[in-house]
C-alpha cells in the first residue's frame, strides 16, 4: 500500500525452545533455515522461551509471581533464546533484531531477521498476562502484524496427533480447520493460537524442526510432512 513499509517476508517461522535443548536438532534447524535463505526466502525468526521459560514456570508455580512479572520475564527469556541461535557457533545465516527495521535489513542482506520480541510486546502490549499464550501464538500474531505470506511452526514432533499420542501414526492429523482444532484444546501449539488463525483467516503449518527438507518443500508448494492448519 502507497505509504506504507512493504517488509517482504516469505515465511515466518516460530523456533521452539524446546529445540534448543538438543544441540544436534539445534543446528540441523538453523541449517534448515540457512538453506531457505539461500534460496532466496525473506524469514522473520520468532523464538521460542526454551529451557529458561519452563524455569520462570515453574518457579512461578512454587510461589506464584505478579503476572507483569512472569510476562516480561518469558518475554525476555524468548530474547535469550533468540540470540543463542543466532550465535556464530552454529555457522547460520541468523542474526539477531530488535526491530522490524533489523529484521528488514537482515532480509535484504542476505540473512534471517531472528526477533528478539521483548521490546515490542512490551510496547505494543498485545498479550495478555496468561501462561495460555505462548511463543506459538506470538508467532502468528507477528507474522499477520507483517503481512507475511506463510507461518510455520516448528517443534520437535511431526505435527498435531490426536489426544496427544505422538507415538501412534493414525492419530496424526494431516490437515484441520483453525475452529476444529480449538475444539481439541492444547495439542502441538497453544490454545491461543487456532482462535487468533481462525480471526484473521490465516493459515499455518507445523511441523518436526529435525525434517531439513520439509520447510523448503512447503515453501515450494511440495508435499511435505506436518500438520496444515486452515484459518478460514
Amino acid at each position: 500500500m502507497r505509504g506504507f513499509t512493504d517488509y517482504n517476508i516469505d515465511v515466518v517461522i516460530k523456533f521452539g525452545g524446546s529445540i534448543l535443548a538438543d544441540k544436534d536438532m539445534c543446528h540441523k534447524t538453523i541449517n534448515s533455515i540457512t538453506n531457505l535463505v539461500e534460496n532466496g526466502y525473506r524469514v522473520m525468526v520468532i523464538p521460542g522461551g526454551g529451557p529458561m521459560d519452563n524455569t520462570i514456570e515453574a518457579l512461578d508455580k512454587k510461589h506464584p509471581f505478579n503476572p507483569d512479572t512472569h510476562h516480561k520475564a518469558c518475554a525476555r527469556a524468548q530474547d535469550q533464546t533468540g540470540l543463542m541461535i543466532s550465535d556464530p557457533v552454529w555457522n547460520g545465516r541468523l542474526t539477531p533484531c530488535e526491530t522490524l527495521y533489523d529484521v528488514r535489513k537482515a532480509n535484504d542482506n542476505g540473512f534471517a531477521g531472528v526477533l528478539l520480541p521483548s521490546r515490542l510486546i512490551f510496547d505494543l502490549d498485545p498479550f495478555e498476562r496468561t501462561w495460555e499464550i505462548t511463543s506459538d501464538a506470538m508467532s502468528v500474531y507477528f507474522s499477520w502484524l507483517v503481512g507475511a505470506r506463510r507461518t510455520i511452526i516448528l517443534t520437535n514432533v511431526d505435527g498435531i496427533y490426536l489426544d496427544g499420542d505422538i507415538n501412534n501414526p493414525d492419530k496424526f492429523v494431516k490437515s484441520i480447520t483453525a475452529g476444529e482444532l480449538e475444539l481439541l484444546g492444547h495439542t502441538a501449539v497453544d490454545v491461543c493460537t487456532p482462535a487468533f488463525l481462525k480471526a484473521k483467516k490465516m493459515d499455518c503449518f507445523v511441523m518436526n524442526g529435525l525434517r531439513s527438507k520439509t520447510m523448503l518443500d512447503f515453501l515450494s508448494g511440495k508435499e511435505a510432512i506436518g500438520t496444515f492448519i486452515k484459518g478460514a
